[in-house]
């Protein structure tokens, strides 16, 4: 079972973490603070740290700097930090401080789900896959034949395959309107497929795009993730 040190300073928010990661058959160890964190990953080993950017006592760059300048069994774990700031100056500050991905709160269960489930992919896939899959939608898409809805999905799963290759070359060139189109296509695709999990993703990411702030590189983690996971539940 996947361990993961959740801090925040926020008692909701450590409850929907606890919560969407039990969903998934992970365990989640919460801590109030920074310190906290340091104390338990000093001590325990964990799979994952998902600290808060901003908490009292000890932020948590600075909570990560101490683990990962010790001895402790969770020194060399992944790392994301979460915040609430949609500023890329901070984003990146973040990552500099040596996270490896800042996750957007508040966030849905679906997203969090999908992020999780790319990097630890021994975790369970959800059981209730509603948020994902449509059956119903795509059964009236298909005109009620059922094979053509496995046909088609199908098609969307190796489309999907194929997508993290076609992203990279859109990121190198910065070409926000070519990503615009490719989203645009794959859109139809979710629609007639009853993939509203993607659809959600998807609009996320122009969300992301019309923000203006430059290239999304955080909401594009967000969304290969999604797409990761639907990849899982089409197989």
């Amino acid at each position: 079972m996947p361990r993961i040190l959740v801090a925040d300073d926020n008692p909701l928010t450590l409850q929907f973490f606890t919560e969407a990661i039990r969903q998934l058959g992970g365990e989640c160890v919460a801590a109030v603070d920074g310190r906290q964190a340091v104390i338990l990953a000093a001590a325990e080993p964990f799979d994952l740290l998902l600290f808060d950017a901003r908490m009292p006592q000890l932020d948590g760059p600075g909570a990560l700097k101490r683990i990962r300048s010790g001895t402790g069994p969770a020194r060399h774990v992944g790392a994301w930090a979460t915040t609430a700031s949609n500023d890329p100056d901070i984003h990146r500050s973040l990552r500099e401080a040596g996270f490896d991905a800042v996750v957007l709160k508040p966030i849905s269960v679906e997203a969090l789900h999908a992020l999780l489930l790319q990097h630890l992919p021994e975790l369970n896939l959800p059981e209730d896959r509603s948020g994902w899959l449509d059956d119903d939608q795509a059964l009236r898409a298909a005109g009620g034949d059922r094979g053509i809805v496995d046909a088609l999905r199908a098609l969307l799963r190796q489309e999907l395959l194929a997508l993290p290759r076609e992203l990279a070359d859109l990121a190198q060139a910065r070409d926000t309107a070519a990503l615009r189109d490719r989203l645009h296509r794959l859109e139809a695709s979710a629609g007639f497929c009853g993939v509203p999990g993607l659809t959600g993703a998807i609009a996320a990411l122009h969300k992301a795009l019309d923000a203006g702030t430059g290239w999304p590189d955080d909401a594009l983690a967000e969304f290969r993730a999604y797409c990761s996971a639907i990849g899982r539940l089409l197989d």
